[in-house]
């Protein structure tokens, strides 16, 4: 029994320097957004995809568990090709108008490397669609680069950068691998890319994972309640935000805030986490000696 609960067998941290080389990668593919290249999602999710499934597989040494992954992988494929976007659009429906319910969805989709859904809000009526200038823009991004006033800026897209800033203080508040934390934050500052950060998250500190997504979820929102127009055009990166805001001081402010209630509350988690554990060896300490 006792081998049966031994969670060891489920740690990750063969995952840490796959996701460092995913970070770097996310910076090219962001490189390739903003040059308008029209696969550069598809490019990410398939090094997403390959880099993880690799790692997992070097990893796995019996045969069984490999042909298992490969089975799943198979599956989750067959699934994508089906009914994956009939879901997407379900979810956009559902999210549109409400920003907030996207700031709490769109973070489970960026975990496996998805980011169909946060396309759909930005650049299709599902984020809205004004007439501007003699024209007709949908999605939230598109309306904020006509005009960066609109109401679609603080719906769906400046919670984006209150939660990237919120997510150096749960980073911070690591003491293992805090350095591949930041490094993996500090990547999604600069190229607006949750993904390898969120991964690393649920992979390596799968509690502060479920933090990160309650702040994500308070970031949105945040915004929403602030009325804070902080936009973009591709991705919610540093570059975009000093480029296309002038309500940037009030999003850092924000995201800096947030930060730092993140790192508290991450930091009282680990301890209560701590506490209970060092509880829980006395009690069967004692149990053995009686």
């Amino acid at each position: 029994m006792k081998k049966l609960l031994n969670l060891k067998k489920l740690d990750f941290w063969y995952m840490k320097k796959p996701l460092i080389y995913l970070s770097v990668i996310s910076a090219v593919t962001y490189i390739l957004k903003l040059s308008g290249f029209p696969v550069a999602d598809d490019i990410f999710l398939g090094a997403f995809i390959i880099i993880v499934f690799v790692s997992v597989l070097k990893h796995i040494k019996n045969k069984y568990y490999k042909i298992t992954a490969a089975v799943l992988l198979f599956i989750a494929i067959i699934l994508y090709l089906n009914i994956y976007n009939d879901f997407v659009e379900f979810l956009a429906e559902k999210c549109k108008e409400n920003g907030i319910l996207f700031g709490f969805v769109n973070p489970l989709f960026n975990t496996a490397g998805l980011t169909d859904l946060e396309n759909l809000i930005y650049h299709t009526s599902y984020g809205g669609a004004k007439f501007i200038n003699g024209k007709i823009v949908s999605g939230a991004a598109d309306i904020f680069i006509e005009n960066a006033g609109a109401a679609e800026t603080y719906a769906y897209l400046s919670g984006r950068y209150i939660a990237i800033l919120a997510s150096f203080g749960i980073a911070l508040s690591e003491r293992e691998n805090r350095g591949a934390f930041l490094f993996s934050a500090l990547f999604s500052f600069l190229t607006g890319n949750l993904t390898p950060y969120l991964l690393m998250l649920f992979l390596l500190s799968t509690p502060d994972y479920f933090i990160f997504l309650l702040f994500h979820f308070f970031a949105f929102f945040a915004a929403n309640f602030a009325q804070i127009r902080s936009g973009f055009g591709v991705n919610a990166s540093v570059f975009e935000l000093f480029a296309y805001s002038n309500n940037y001081v009030y999003t850092l402010v924000v995201g800096i805030f947030l930060s730092a209630v993140s790192y508290y509350i991450a930091r009282l988690v680990k301890e209560k986490r701590k506490w209970y554990d060092k509880r829980g060896d006395s009690n069967e300490r004692e149990g053995r000696a009686v």
